[in-house]
């Protein structure tokens, strides 16, 4: 990998107001078709629903579902809040980074000045992308929130907690990378 660019962490947007994991029993919330992110929300206590992204507008509408998950621009440039969902638990209970990389075969097609190059470029992209990132939700909260959508502040330990079957079951051979990972402060 050449480096990694911060595509937001996800939280949850719904139509009615989310605090704590008690609240989504009996929610339907559309995540992606993914058995580890479906696990993941039926641990914190909704109905997770694996659906494509572009049925999330209807489905809002109709009330096939109760919520989704994603990040302020997602949420805004897809025009979810004007779908019903007017709060956003700020949950972060996903992080999925968007890795650059490149095959081994073209990589050493490169001469070491190229190779240079390439490293050189892509940090400096990893960097300034995070910082356009930041703006970005900054800018996206604003507008949602102009357009009345609640942000709400919620323990995230209740949310982390509550997955805490989910990382056995999909983390066992990953504990030790894990148990540094939840070590830093």
């Amino acid at each position: 990998a050449l480096g990694w660019m911060d595509g937001g962490s996800r939280s949850l947007y719904t139509k009615k107001l989310v605090k704590t994991p008690a609240d989504l029993k009996g929610m339907k919330i559309r995540m992606m078709g993914n058995p580890l992110f479906i696990d993941t929300m039926n641990a914190m206590g909704g109905n997770g629903i694996a659906m494509g992204y572009g049925e999330v507008f209807s489905a809002l509408q109709t009330g096939v579902i109760d919520g989704a998950e994603n990040n302020p621009p997602t949420m805004f440039t897809t025009n979810h809040y004007a779908a019903g969902a007017k709060f956003y638990a700020q949950t972060n209970h996903l992080i999925i980074p968007e890795i650059f990389v490149m095959s081994k075969i073209t990589w050493n097609k490169l001469s070491k000045d190229e190779q240079a190059l390439v490293k050189k470029f892509s940090k400096e992209a990893q960097q300034e992308q995070r910082v356009l990132w930041d703006k970005s939700v900054a800018e996206y909260t604003a507008k949602l929130k102009a357009a009345g959508v609640e942000f709400v502040a919620v323990d995230q330990k209740l949310f982390y907690d509550a997955t805490a079957p989910v990382r056995a079951k999909y983390g066992a051979p990953y504990a030790d990378l894990i148990k540094r990972i939840e070590a830093v402060k």
